[in-house]
Order: structure tokens, then sequence, then C-alpha cells
């Protein structure tokens, strides 16, 4: 037979219901909506600047000296009566102009402009001659090379020791044609400039990327100078024999530093190729150059293969590079060691 299961008889209603939390909710949902269409919103915070990073200080601080370079040159030219005098300005304000493009230009984030404070930011004094340009000229090489060495990101630091080292360039241009010394850095840019001991890296420090090819470049300068050398005039004969064994030590130093010394990976040879028409003046001429300018380029790759902080010896070789490269005749350039840029004078 079957069976028939009786239905639970009511027992009255419960002393207490707890809410519909789904009813509730819809009827939040309904008056919000209902708020807004009678033109009411809920208030959002206004959009603020980002705060910078380190790579975007040491950016935007190399985009600012090169245009107050770049505006103080231009203002100096315009009142320049010797000749010489106007082109070094003049090439200053071009290189100036050009290394503020290549790194980005001025960050501007679309927002309002905030509400000047009461205590602005202190700037540099103004630039009134040729010698106040100068000493601008050099404290910004030391600022630019010290940023090198410190800034996080490989590709900007390269960017900014070649910047470092083409003011070194335009500092002693300026300093030529204006008929000054060149002044030391002062105490504030010498404090920030990294300290280093030459072109040579220091014993503990590990190998960058690109080192075993920066040994390279120095020991084909050295053995070439040699042979220069030996087919100079007593006039070049003393400065090639010079340049040699400072090359022969550089590349010495960053072969340990590579740990290729004695090693199958040691990329140095015992003889190098020399251009075709080596008995050409011009070519001999040229040739020193040559050199020093491919030392540079090795320079700028070191710089880029070493951490943050490691980078003072790689910047001080690109400097001294391009400062050789100048001396044996190479005109000045916007971005020394960096051959894929334009680096042909500007106009």
């Amino acid at each position: 037979m079957p069976r028939h299961r009786t239905a639970p008889q009511p027992q009255g209603p419960p002393t207490h219901r707890r809410p519909r939390v789904p009813r509730v909710a819809a009827l939040l949902t309904a008056a919000v909506l209902a708020l807004a269409g009678c033109g009411l919103r809920l208030e959002t915070p206004a959009p603020v600047e980002p705060s910078p990073d380190a790579t975007e200080q040491v950016r935007a601080r190399t985009v600012d000296d090169a245009l107050d370079l770049a505006t103080a040159a231009t203002g100096l030219s315009g009142s320049a009566t010797d000749p010489a005098v106007r082109a070094a300005l003049d090439e200053v304000a071009a290189f100036s102009t050009r290394h503020a493009e290549e790194l980005g230009g001025v960050y501007d984030s679309g927002l309002p402009d905030p509400t000047p404070t009461a205590s602005p930011t202190p700037t540099a004094p103004a630039v009134t001659d040729v010698t106040a340009l100068l000493g601008r000229l050099v404290d910004d090489a030391e600022q630019a090379a010290a940023d090198a060495d410190s800034v996080p990101d490989p590709a900007l630091a390269r960017l900014v020791a070649s910047v470092a080292a083409a003011r070194d360039g335009l500092a002693d241009r300026v300093a030529t044609v204006g008929g000054l010394p060149r002044p030391e850095p002062t105490a504030d840019a010498a404090t920030a400039a990294a300290v280093t001991d030459g072109t040579t890296p220091a014993p503990d420090a590990p190998a960058p990327d690109g080192a075993a090819e920066l040994a390279l470049a120095h020991d084909e300068a050295a053995w070439t100078f040699t042979v220069l050398a030996a087919r100079a005039a007593d006039d070049r004969r003393a400065a090639m024999l010079q340049a040699s064994a400072g090359h022969r030590t550089a590349s010495d130093d960053w072969a340990r530093a590579a740990g290729v010394v004695g090693q199958p990976t040691d990329p140095r040879r015992s003889a190098y190729a020399l251009p075709a028409a080596v008995d050409d003046p011009a070519v001999v001429e040229a040739l020193p150059r040559t050199l020093e300018q491919a030392v540079a380029d090795a320079s700028s790759h070191v710089v880029a293969g070493a951490p943050a902080g490691r980078r003072a010896q790689g910047v001080a070789s690109l400097r001294t590079a391009a400062a050789a490269a100048r001396g044996w005749g190479a005109a000045p350039v916007p971005f020394p060691g960096m051959p894929e840029l334009a680096t042909a004078p500007v106009d």
C-alpha cells in the first residue's frame, strides 16, 4: 500500500525575519540610478602629477641642462663680435638642442600646471657671458657623467654618457676660441661626479659586457700607433708612442677585468691590418682619430653593459677617447661613441 507523507503543519509566523540582502541591494542600486538621472554624480579625486622615478629624474635633468645651455648660447651668439666665438656658441646651441630632442624633450603629462608654491625651486645663476657659459658646460658635463653611472636604465646611461663627452668637447672649443682656461668643476658638480681613478676598471669590479671588446680596441690602437710612430716625423713620433703606451696599459687592464688574459677567449691579436693606402698622407693623418673613435664606441657599449654604480670607468674611458680623437683632429660630434646617431657635425 502506498505511503502518504503528511505535510508539516504551520507553527505560526516566526518572531523575527532576516532582511533579504539581494532585494535591499537592488533597491539601493535603483536609488543611485535615480539620483544619476536627476543630474547628480559621485565625486572622484582629481588626477595628480605622477612622481618621477630615478630614471625620469636623470632624463629630465639632462634635458633641462641641455635646453638651458642652448638658450644661453643662442643669446650670447647674437652679441658676439668674434666669428670664431660666434661659431662655437652656435655649435653649443645646436648640439644641446639635439641632446634635448634625443632625450625626449620636456615631459608633459597634459595635466594643469600646479599652483606655484611660496618657495620655488632655486635655479642656477643666469649665464651672462662666455666665461659663465664655459663654467656651466664643465659643470653639466660632470653632472651628466655622474648620472650616467647611477641611472638604472642602461640605454639612457649610454646616451647621457655620450652627452657628457660632447659637453667636454664643447667646453674645450669655447675655451680655445675665447682664450680662456678651462675651469675646474664647482664644488657641487665635483661632489655629484662619480669618483674614478682613470679609465680602467676597479680590480674587484665584475666584468661588464663589452670589456673584452674594449680591450681589443685599445690593443689595436696600441699596435697601430707603434707602426705609425716608426713611419712618422719627429714632431709626431713622440705623441704616437705616448698614445701607444697608454692604449697598451688600458688594453691589459680591460682584458684582466674581462677575465680573458691567457685564455682562448682573449680577442687580442699579434698584428692588425693597416689601411691599403697607408702611404697616403691623408690616410695617415686620419688614422689616429679613427682609432680613438673606435675606442670611444667600445667604451659606450661598456657603459651600457655595466650595472648602475659600476659604470664610472666606462664613462671616463668614453670621455678620454672622445677627447683624444679631437686632439688628433676629429671634428666635435653631438653623440661621441654612438655611431648609430647622427655623429656628423651639426651645421
